[in-house]
């Protein structure tokens, strides 16, 4: 919610340097983006260092008035090694300067060297008073996936072994490039892990490659805003002209078949990735908007998945009944959402076929309803 504010004639600072009126301050880009530097700080020090620089910060200033340049130094003095204390000065470029930095990420495979070479790129536009912007301190959390979705373990070069399958690298400078040792086929990226970094991220990644995210990474984050680049990219191949959608591919609909009914998974969740992104979204990607058109496309796509998916949203509708008292939880919370995202796909295409069964049960629920979420 905070990029549109960054990225328009009102951007500013996290911490002006200077105020008219102080009321000012409440903004998005004060609080949201504020928020997000502090959990790049727990990036880059890990859990329990972030823990550390807390218990120094108010061993230091409990009581006082303090700043964000006490709060960054204590927890960088709790975690001296780490990329945070030895950058901090460039890290704190994050308070000073205004605007969403763009990050680009490209990889080369090499099947004689076995290796992958991820290079990554930051640049930031102009802002009121700000024309040249300095390289940020963005923390990428990351891992590599294997066609088939398997984890792949991470050797940079220069090391003995490898670290795991997840790992975050540091991007300090306008561009650089990380080699991955042991590769042995062309890998997919999986990127700025948990939103690590609140930036926009051009990856580069093919369909086939958001497939991948889509139905076998471990983090949610990216799993979700791969099915979000999915349906973009669907809805801006089809803008140009006045034809209407074309059919969806079934290696899209199968991926979201696959999350729809993947045992485990949280109901949230899914709804979450099962919900197409927002009118407004799709338009901040136009560079010429027609709201007509794109609400057109929209509602077509919604219509296909309705109708392609219509065994799996009744399904979803049963399976995801609350039988339990009302309870305000997480969980109910998450069964609710699903079942009336399901119903509301269901009627969608029940409606597009002349058949008034589901719209006769939604009406029923809405009679039936002991709170307002259901009504």
């Amino acid at each position: 919610y905070q990029f549109p504010e960054d990225a328009g004639p009102m951007a500013h600072p996290v911490r002006p340097d200077s105020y008219v009126e102080i009321n000012n301050f409440y903004t998005a880009t004060v609080y949201e983006k504020g928020a997000e530097v502090v959990r790049m700080m727990a990036t880059l020090v890990g859990r329990e260092g972030f823990r550390r620089g807390m218990d120094l910060y108010f061993q230091r200033h409990d009581g006082q008035a303090v700043t964000c340049d006490d709060f960054a130094q204590a927890i960088a003095d709790a975690n001296p090694g780490t990329a945070l204390a030895e950058q901090l000065a460039s890290f704190k470029r994050w308070y000073a300067q205004a605007g969403t930095p763009r990050l680009t990420a490209r990889g080369q495979h090499d099947s004689a060297s076995r290796s992958f070479t991820l290079t990554l790129s930051q640049h930031a536009l102009p802002s009121p008073g700000q024309p040249q912007k300095q390289p940020f301190v963005i923390p990428v959390r990351m891992g590599l996936l294997s066609a088939d979705g398997q984890p792949l373990p991470l050797r940079l070069a220069g090391e003995d072994s490898a670290t795991g399958t997840e790992r975050v690298l540091v991007l300090n400078q306008a561009e650089q490039q990380f080699v991955f040792q042991d590769v042995d086929a062309p890998p997919v990226p999986s990127l700025l892990r948990g939103f690590s970094a609140p930036v926009v991220l051009d990856s580069g990644l093919y369909d086939g490659a958001l497939l991948t995210l889509l139905r076998f990474d471990a983090d949610a984050f990216n799993r979700w805003e791969a099915g979000q680049q999915l349906a973009v990219n669907r809805l801006l191949a089809a803008l140009p002209g006045d034809a209407d959608l074309p059919p969806l591919d079934e290696a899209y609909v199968e991926a979201l078949r696959s999350v729809l009914r993947e045992a485990g998974l949280d109901a949230a969740f899914k709804d979450l990735v099962l919900t197409l992104p927002s009118e407004s979204y799709v338009a901040e990607q136009c560079q010429t908007v027609d709201p007509q058109r794109i609400h057109r496309l929209r509602e077509q796509l919604r219509l296909q998945l309705a109708q392609r998916l219509r065994d799996d949203w009744a399904w979803a509708f049963d399976a995801h009944q609350v039988q339990a008292g009302y309870r305000p939880d997480a969980e109910q919370s998450g069964q609710r959402a699903l079942a009336n995202t399901a119903l509301g796909m269901l009627v969608l295409d029940a409606v597009d076929r002349g058949d008034a069964v589901w719209p006769g049960r939604a009406y029923q629920r809405f009679k039936d309803a002991s709170q307002m979420t259901d009504r």
